[in-house]
């Protein structure tokens, strides 16, 4: 008698419920990104202000480009094909995508809080003009760049929900370029406005909040 070995079908995984919604999500963050980003440096160059005093126009100037086109495209389509993902299955990757659609609303959230506080100061280009002003109220008087803590959670957030390598590599190298930019904007400002700068940045963190002392004052509080 002749054995005809069978062929093994491999199972496709289907995903769950939580799995789309985190692809949908981060996709959807993505596209929303590119679009406002757009919308933004049409209204910035259609915006009536001064002609700037000082713009840095070296390699540090593409950081928030950089930060934001990469998750643009990064994120729409790892969202789409799952490249670069990891197969975390049951409570720890249900977890994950739970917790990295958080960190990822959190940081749209802060984007659209920093914008509505900095109004029509705000600024793709790190330079000064004659209508400069530091910005404390808001968003700003929880971190000192706001806006670009809120393209760091992005990233976080959609590598935490999607389980993407890619996105998580992307962050880290993204982090220290952010701190930089931060570094660079903070020294033009200094050489225009002076004291008020320094003691705004002695007061307010430049991107992790101080958690400890919101807590402290919470406390003190009747």
């Amino acid at each position: 008698m002749r054995l005809v070995p069978q062929r093994v079908l491999a199972c496709p995984v289907v995903e769950t419920e939580l799995e789309l919604f985190a692809r949908a999500i981060v996709g959807a963050a993505a596209v929303l990104l590119g679009l406002f980003g757009l919308a933004e440096l049409g209204r910035e160059r259609l915006a009536a202000r001064p002609r700037p005093i000082v713009r840095h126009t070296g390699p540090l100037a593409a950081v928030n480009f950089v930060g934001i086109g990469g998750f643009v495209l990064l994120g729409a389509w790892t969202a789409w094909s799952k490249d670069g993902t990891l197969a975390i299955r049951g409570r720890p990757g249900a977890m994950l995508e739970a917790f990295g659609i958080l960190v990822l609303a959190g940081g749209g959230a802060l984007a659209m809080w920093g914008i509505r506080s900095i109004g029509h100061h705000l600024a793709s280009a790190a330079e000064v003009r004659p209508d400069t002003q530091v910005v404390t109220r808001g968003a700003y008087g929880l971190v000192r760049h706001p806006l670009y803590l809120s393209i760091l959670l992005l990233w976080a957030g959609g590598a935490l929900a999607l389980a993407s390598w890619i996105l998580a590599l992307g962050c880290a190298l993204l982090v220290p370029a952010v701190v930089e930019r931060c570094r660079l904007e903070e020294r033009l400002l200094v050489s225009y406005v002076g004291e008020s700068y320094l003691a705004y940045a002695a007061r307010v963190p430049m991107l992790v909040p101080r958690l400890a002392r919101s807590r402290r004052r919470s406390e003190r509080s009747p």
